[in-house]
């Protein structure tokens, strides 16, 4: 796998590096046959950009989930889809 890249709306540039350890889109199974499992699907690549930025905690959590909601609409996942994620990102992912 390559290096990933995503430029938001505000020209700030997010980088998940060859090598970072990811969590996927910490999808609850049960929700796999409806979402998609955790490293696949048309949300991997800003999943993976989360999870670094979640990780390296170099920006705000804000920030770092509003940034995974452009960057899955960028990459053309479904609204309703993007919203629902978007939706269990900003209440049940980390915050500092």
């Amino acid at each position: 796998m390559s290096d990933l890249h995503y430029i938001d709306t505000a020209g700030v540039k997010w980088s998940a590096r060859t090598g970072q350890i990811i969590n996927g889109a910490s999808i609850p199974r049960f929700l796999w046959a409806f979402i998609g499992p955790p490293f696949t699907g048309d949300y991997r690549r800003a999943s993976v950009i989360h999870d670094v930025a979640c990780d390296t905690r170099n920006r705000p959590h804000v920030d770092v989930h509003q940034m995974f909601c452009e960057a899955m609409a960028a990459d053309g996942v479904p609204g309703w889809k993007r919203h629902l994620m978007c939706a269990a990102v900003k209440i049940f992912g980390p915050r500092w």
